[in-house]
């Protein structure tokens, strides 16, 4: 039985999706795909999935490392009281933290940060804490949406290109190597303007139709880097998973 309330765009409570809706299990592919991308990149001892939401990538990481001491920090209560509950390994544990305040006296081997830099406000200062967090010799494998997102996801703070992505680590001395993931998600169009509150959505797209209108209203500059990207893209959206090592 799932807690009530947790269907929503911004997170992915497994259990919560729908097995007989193709929607639904494309998205939890395309999320488990970069937690198997992430998981086949570490190294060493230490492992630190940075705003790990309800544990199951978390849970992944460990279970593919039973070797390796996993900890997995979210800002939300409820999230990581869900992982503690449903999400448990002996080699994994979970921290309830701010992402730009965490701090560690050891230092990690690897930071995995997937859709994590577009929600907070203040980009280049989270990826100098994870330039901070890291052990000598460390990786960071991090992944943003690089087609536009801001008129349908209320929650997205910032628009990333694969260029802009890769200078904000490099201007902390990470550099990207040939490893990468890129991802394409196909738009959905059943329910685009429904009005069901989130706790009621029978699939994640609902009602994003009435956000985007909502979004061109008051930013209808916008509507130009949209186009922009369907004649690139098409309908779909696009995602960059990259592996981050120090200098």
């Amino acid at each position: 039985m799932v807690e009530a309330g947790m269907h929503s765009i911004e997170r992915i409570y497994p259990p919560d999706l729908d097995p007989d809706n193709p929607a639904d299990q494309a998205t939890l592919r395309i999320h488990l795909e970069r937690y198997e991308f992430a998981a086949s990149h570490l190294s060493g001892s230490r492992v630190l999935d940075m705003a790990c939401g309800c544990g199951y990538g978390t849970a992944l990481l460990a279970e593919r490392h039973p070797d390796k001491q996993v900890t997995g920090v979210d800002i939300d209560p409820d999230a990581i009281a869900y992982a503690q509950r449903h999400y448990r390994l002996p080699n994994l544990n979970y921290v309830c933290a701010d992402a730009e305040a965490f701090a560690s006296e050891q230092g990690f081997d690897n930071i995995v940060s997937l859709e994590t830099i577009e929600h907070l406000p203040h980009p280049p200062r989270l990826v100098a804490n994870y330039a901070r967090l890291l052990a000598s010799g460390g990786r960071v494998i991090a992944s943003v949406p690089i087609t536009p997102t801001l008129d349908g996801n209320p929650h997205h703070l910032h628009d990333f290109s694969r260029r802009s992505f890769l200078a904000l680590f490099r201007r902390h001395s990470l550099r990207a190597g040939v490893q990468e993931l890129e991802q394409i998600q196909h738009w959905q169009f059943r329910g685009l303007f429904s009005k069901r509150p989130d706790h009621a959505k029978q699939h994640r797209s609902e009602g994003v139709g009435n956000a985007v209108l909502d979004y061109y209203r008051r930013h209808p500059t916008y509507l130009l880097a949209r186009l922009a990207a369907m004649l690139r893209y098409g309908f779909s959206n696009r995602y960059l998973t990259c592996l981050f090592t120090a200098e």
